[in-house]
């Protein structure tokens, strides 16, 4: 269902082509998940809102994402998922591990008691609709964990947005080796009918808001606060050179991302800059900048969504190198991942954002960060079983991969310590055969094991395991025979924007086929790297985004350095210094946060006394 509470329909476009208004109610730095939903959130109040973007298209690091959302107790198709949630047992997982004593209580209760009303609200008052599926939580073995918290997008018709489509930037594909998931299907699919994932929530949202009278103006960075005695009251935006101000009655929201493009704030917060880019440009720590000018507190910058990322020759996003995310690759059998001196550091089937964290952690007594260029090393069994980022398996050796015969020669070629890789190897080999890791425990959690090599309907005789070349191949060749047909169905169903019947159709189906994955053995995901000639792909540290930002009370305003609200600001998402600080709950942790303080700086703005 949607609706509109305006006579007008908003605009997209540059300062340029659209002009920009002297001023408005609500303004809000950054198109993002965050910036997006608190401008839609404000509209519905009422208010006359203003979405003010730097680069030249909407979207930020949501844009470029799964566009998931980690939402406990959301109680969609409980039934068909067969998961049951309660908030007391979210509470649990949330303050496990002694988080208890770190976290502010009072944001993490309104996230927890805000999250199913703002999925919900997301999908009244747009063209859209979650899927939730089986996906393990990312603590996957702790008091509270659940596998049915993920919500991701159902398929978005972009055909409401018109010409402002061309605002959105379509879907990045990563072609992840292995993911249990039937996201293969999906392949061929083009962009024309239906768009799915981060696109999909992005588009969702904008043409939302467009039809509730948002404005918004791209290339449009915004260079300071307008403020006086009592707060904020607008803000200067720069475009083609120009400085415009625009006056908001009732607030400002900064919804502008992280820091992890700044090589300066990186390097002041997080001990050095980051040698891989896995989030689009702009996310230049503008937030962090605006609110310190105006005596904001400051809170979690030393915090990130740390990600291991992978760099291919060629690959880049306007104009700049922009790395992969490196995912379910790392976690199948007969690898492991090294440093410079030939020695594993972790256990390399840990969530992201916990392997991503060891990689970027400094020696005390070098100051240096060993493990921040680390290399993937594997077998011919690997590279048969299961290639690499959608490469056939077996197939032709890419050039961004190092071969050798001798693992003494492979280490010669990358420079790692022979002797460090030949003893680590002769360390794992023996316990990997039966299936086990003494040293750093890989495979004894529920989410090591989802990313597995592990075929749970007919095991070693499955297709996967015996002909896994050619079961590609037919994969491949089917998802490009049936795209065409699955994106007009797709976009059919998109336009009747009808969430009910969609779950009813496909989460059941899901749940079946993933749910055994949740019994994947050790096996699936620990085995010898003994077979020549090895292959070594070089992985670097990298952050989907940073966390810190203007700390923030439970309804997203904007705290100064005594504790009290600073009136007119407010602030969501990775510039709005995240509720769990670096704790990253599961699949979407990032975007739910975006969403519902967004939803919530947004509503509270809009509410807001006008100022004189």
């Amino acid at each position: 269902m949607v609706g509109s509470s305006v006579q007008h329909r908003g605009s997209i476009g540059s300062v340029a082509q659209r002009g920009i208004p002297d001023e408005v109610d609500v303004v809000i730095v950054g198109s993002g998940g965050a910036g997006l939903m608190a401008a839609l959130t404000a509209a519905k109040e009422g208010a006359r809102v203003l979405v003010v973007e730097s680069r030249e298209i909407v979207g930020g690091a949501t844009g470029i994402s799964a566009g998931a959302a980690w939402i406990p107790s959301h109680g969609f198709s409980t039934k068909d998922l067969k998961v049951s949630d309660d908030l007391d047992r979210a509470r649990r997982y949330i303050y496990g591990e002694g988080r208890d004593k770190i976290l502010d209580h009072d944001l993490v209760e309104q996230f927890l008691q805000t999250g199913p009303h703002v999925a919900r609200f997301i999908e009244e008052h747009t063209s859209f609709g979650w899927i939730p599926t089986i996906w393990p939580d990312y603590r996957s073995d702790i008091d509270g964990a659940s596998v049915g918290r993920a919500l991701f997008p159902g398929p978005y018709s972009p055909e409401g947005l018109g010409e402002a489509a061309k605002f959105v930037r379509p879907a990045l594909t990563t072609g992840m080796a292995k993911n249990p998931l039937p996201f293969w299907l999906l392949g061929g699919i083009g962009i024309d009918d239906v768009w799915l994932a981060g696109p999909a929530l992005v588009g969702a949202l904008l043409e939302a808001g467009l039809r509730n009278g948002v404005d918004v103006r791209v290339e449009a960075p915004a260079v300071r606060l307008v403020t006086d005695e009592p707060g904020v009251h607008g803000v200067v935006v720069r475009a083609d050179g120009v400085e415009h101000t625009v006056r908001a009655t009732k607030g400002v929201v900064l919804a502008s991302g992280g820091f992890e493009s700044s090589p300066e704030v990186t390097t002041t917060y997080l001990g050095a800059p980051f040698g891989l880019q896995v989030s689009p440009k702009g996310h230049d720590g503008i937030a962090v900048q605006l609110a310190q000018e105006v005596g904001a507190d400051l809170t979690g910058v030393e915090d990130a969504w740390w990600m291991p990322g992978v760099q291919l020759p060629g690959e880049e996003l306007e104009g700049r190198p922009l790395s992969r995310v490196f995912l379910g690759e790392r976690a199948l059998p007969h690898s492991i991942m090294v440093n410079s001196k030939g020695e594993r550091f972790a256990n390399e089937a840990l969530p992201y954002d916990q392997l991503g964290k060891i990689m970027r952690e400094t020696d005390p007594e070098t100051g240096t960060m060993p493990n921040a260029t680390a290399w993937l090393i594997f077998d011919q069994t690997y590279w048969t079983k299961f290639g690499i980022f959608g490469i056939t398996p077996g197939g032709e050796v890419p050039d961004y991969l190092h071969r050798a015969d001798t693992l003494s020669e492979l280490a010669a070629n990358i420079g790692v310590d022979e002797v460090g890789l030949l003893r680590t190897v002769d360390r794992f080999n023996p316990e990997a055969a039966r299936a086990r890791d003494p040293q750093f425990n890989r495979g004894n959690t529920m989410f090591d094991r989802y990313f597995g090599a592990f075929s749970p309907w007919l095991g070693k005789n499955s297709p996967d395991a015996r002909f896994p070349a050619a079961t590609a191949k037919a994969r491949m060749g089917i998802a490009a025979a049936i795209g065409p047909v699955v994106s007009k169905l797709a976009g059919r169903v998109a336009k009747k924007n009808d969430p009910e019947r969609v779950r009813s159709i496909v989460v059941g189906p899901l749940a079946r086929i993933i749910r055994p994955v949740l019994k994947s053995p050790k096996s699936s995901v620990l085995g010898p790297v003994a077979t020549a000639p090895y292959y070594a792909l070089k992985v670097e540290a990298s952050a989907l985004g940073t966390v810190g930002g203007p700390k923030t009370d439970a309804l997203g305003r904007a705290l100064n350095t005594e504790g009290k609200v600073i009136p007119g600001l407010y602030a969501a998402g990775n510039a709005g210094g995240a509720p769990t600080k670096g704790f990253y709950g599961g699949a979407g942790g990032t975007i739910s946060l975006g969403l519902v303080f967004g939803y919530l700086a947004g509503r509270e703005a809009a509410r807001r006394q006008e100022t004189a």
